[in-house]
């Protein structure tokens, strides 16, 4: 793999690239590793530090791009119909990058309704709580809880996302795209619809009543849970685990299918949640059991098979000088990695 050095331009489109930046007077305070980058327009600003995020979204207008280092960021409230992207929700171990991770209480409160917030390539290690959302987007992201404080979500899509728990109370029109749901709380009312695609499931809590999945695959833990009332199912899998007897979908369902094992479906998967879990197929089911879109079931499958590595050039390495040059330029190398090189 080999790094090239350009100017940087508008955007970061090089594999290795030197920024100077205009301030004259930086010296200690600079030299760290966690580092934000404010993007408005053409313009770039740096922040760095645990505080960077809070900073750099100070500072942020509607519209306005926020790129996260890798590290442990302290969190805050997004309020602004921004674009909030991170390292990588996981460990990458071809790149070498590590995760961006916000450990504690993270807030989502957009209230507009003409441009929206989209997140992507974060790890939400503690909790996240939303309050008025409007079409979100999260892409490629990992919860360990996903909340509400009683204010309405909707049309929120979820691509490429792994959730240990969410809820969907207060919610709308939600769409899970190629997603691990484990932990389906509060999806047991008609007016929290939920549509899913290729998309894998726990049922934990209650049965949903409002789902239209595709291509999906549940399994449930501790109770007979199923999609029930107005749910649809259809070229879905269900694995009934426990209470063998009851079936997974007391729904509508085409073409679906039931087994009793985690091991008629899966390689590796006995039903332990991790980030990690590539969930892969059995050869049989991955090509003797289709979706209707004629790819296989689950996360590997449909227009967006899972990958959680960010869809836009990752930066694998800052490095800031501790003072700036003669001319008070700070000379910042960005090391991004490129696939393929």
């Amino acid at each position: 793999m080999k790094m090239n050095s350009l100017q940087f331009g508008k955007a970061m489109i090089a594999a290795l690239f030197i920024l100077l930046l205009n301030v004259a007077g930086v010296k200690n305070a600079l030299a760290q590793n966690l580092v934000a980058t404010l993007k408005h327009g053409d313009d770039i600003s740096f922040y760095y530090g645990a505080n960077a995020l809070v900073d750099a979204h100070n500072a942020a207008e509607t519209g306005d791009i926020i790129t996260l280092s890798s590290g442990t960021f302290a969190p805050t409230t997004i309020t602004k119909a921004i674009t909030l992207r991170g390292a990588g929700c996981m460990e990458d171990t071809i790149s070498g990058v590590h995760p961006t991770v916000i450990p504690s209480n993270m807030y989502f409160n957009v209230e507009d309704t003409v441009n929206y917030l989209t997140v992507e390539g974060v790890l939400f290690s503690g909790y996240v709580n939303r309050y008025w959302l409007h079409h979100p987007k999260f892409v490629k992201c990992n919860f360990n809880s996903f909340g509400h404080s009683g204010d309405s979500m909707d049309n929120a899509q979820f691509i490429n996302c792994v959730l240990n728990s969410i809820s969907f109370s207060y919610s709308s029109n939600t769409t899970l795209i190629n997603c691990v749901i484990w932990n389906t709380n509060n999806m047991n009312n008609a007016n929290r619809t939920v549509t899913a695609f290729n998309s894998i499931f726990c049922l934990t809590a209650n049965n949903p009543a409002a789902l239209t999945a595709y291509n999906c695959i549940f399994f449930r833990r501790g109770y007979d849970y199923s999609l029930s009332q107005y749910s649809d199912a259809h070229n879905c899998i269900g694995i009934r685990n426990i209470y063998a007897s009851t079936s997974l979908f007391n729904c509508n369902n085409y073409n679906c299918m039931e087994v009793n094992n985690f091991s008629d479906v899966f390689e590796t998967f006995a039903g332990d949640f991790s980030y990690e879990e590539p969930f892969i197929l059995k050869e049989e089911i991955a090509t003797g059991f289709l979706g209707d879109d004629g790819t296989e079931v689950g996360i590997h499958g449909g227009y967006i098979p899972y990958d959680p590595r960010p869809s836009y050039q990752i930066v694998r390495h800052y490095s800031v000088p501790q003072k700036s040059d003669n001319e008070g330029h700070l000379n910042v190398e960005i090391e991004v990695y490129n696939e393929g090189e």
